[in-house]
């Protein structure tokens, strides 16, 4: 019988996951555990039972102690920090399970609609870069999503080998929607200033101030493993965790494709499409200011060697709703708008307070 396997499951236990160092309560509600490095949910993973915790990227030298990132995350506001050799980790008060399908492939591809910018596929991709604005999408159901985020693969659906690392911002109900962040017991978190799954501080607003975030995913060849960092205002770059080599079968090597765009969920509430919005909620030709967007894209055809990406093509999947719309100039470099469909959000039911950081990985095998 041919099924998928989605291995971005629940693996560890809800709610505090080690004693905590420390907790430190943010202005949103949420209450952040200081854990201890080597305690955190990744290590829950037989997989990683052996594993060798990689604390820097090989091409970066070690910060001194006491760094502190600036203010883009709502629970920095506090004042608090994270102690050295421990992990800030959002606290699961309650959690609703997924209803699980039959049908792997089925739950991970029916109902989700995308617009995004992607290249023709590589035979070695080490590494992609890209800045976001970050929006607050009206969400329709407690079931539903929307996202912006970069996609770095290997394999594919139809030959059963899908390997997949994502990052991105994404706001939904913290419910329903699959696992993703720490709570997959694979992504290995080494800084003590970042949230996975924490409410990002500064969120764009239509025809005034952009809220960017840049993430790279770049793999580091001398140790094996694919690192996740965030670039700030003034150059700060912070490298936020990595997903171990031993996780993946294409992706042990190197990628063969990118993708960078939005996502959303429509179970179709009431028998219709969703009125849940991608991006900002407005069309791509709306511009810059009023559309969300990804630019200045990046890609790395050897080890940390990021290029500008020269062809660029978008699509979508439902261009009545979402849509994508390419452009390239010398401050935004390679960039497209996305997004859709504000014009139709009418007596929407639910909104979500934050935009959240979050990661993913996903591994895909014939069973």
């Amino acid at each position: 019988m041919e099924s998928l396997l989605l291995l971005c499951l629940l693996l560890t236990p809800l709610g505090v996951v080690a004693s905590p160092a420390l907790t430190i309560q943010s202005p949103d509600g949420d209450l952040i555990d200081c854990t201890p490095i080597q305690e955190q949910p990744a290590f829950s993973n037989p997989l990683l039972k052996d594993h060798q915790l990689q604390e820097t990227p090989t091409d970066m030298v070690r910060r001194e102690e006491g760094y502190r990132l600036p203010i883009w995350q709502i629970w920095h506001r506090n004042g608090t920090a994270c102690l050295e050799g421990t992990i800030p980790v959002r606290r699961i008060i309650s959690y609703q399970n997924e209803t699980t399908s039959s049908n792997g492939a089925d739950r991970a591809t029916q109902g989700h609609e995308y617009a995004v910018g992607l290249m023709k596929s590589q035979p070695k991709i080490y590494g992609t870069r890209a800045t976001m604005n970050v929006w607050r999408p009206t969400i329709e159901g407690s079931d539903e999503f929307s996202l912006g985020q970069i996609w770095l693969t290997s394999g594919s659906y139809n030959t059963s080998d899908l390997n997949s690392i994502e990052a991105g911002w994404q706001v939904d109900a913290y419910n329903n929607t699959g696992c993703y962040n720490l709570r997959c017991g694979g992504f290995v978190q080494t800084s003590r200033n970042v949230v996975v799954e924490g409410a990002i501080d500064q969120i764009s607003t239509f025809g005034g101030s952009q809220a960017d975030m840049t993430l790279k995913m770049w793999k580091d060849e001398k140790i094996g493993v694919w690192w996740l960092g965030i670039l700030l205002e003034h150059g700060v770059h912070e490298p936020v965790g990595y997903w171990p080599q031993i996780l993946f079968t294409g992706l042990r090597d190197h990628g063969e494709r990118v993708q960078w765009g939005g996502e959303i969920t429509n179970k179709q509430p009431y028998g219709r499409h969703t009125r849940t919005e991608m991006g900002s909620g407005y069309f791509p030709d709306s511009g810059f200011g009023n559309a969300a967007y990804m630019r200045n894209l990046e890609v790395a055809f050897s080890e940390n060697d990021f290029q500008p990406l020269q062809e660029l093509y978008v699509g979508g999947t439902h261009l009545d709703y979402y849509q994508a719309r390419k452009s390239h100039n010398h401050e935004l470099g390679t960039h497209f708008y996305y997004g859709g469909p504000r014009q139709l959000a009418i007596a929407v039911r639910v909104t979500w307070d934050w935009s959240l950081l979050y990661i993913c990985f996903s591994f895909f095998l014939l069973i």
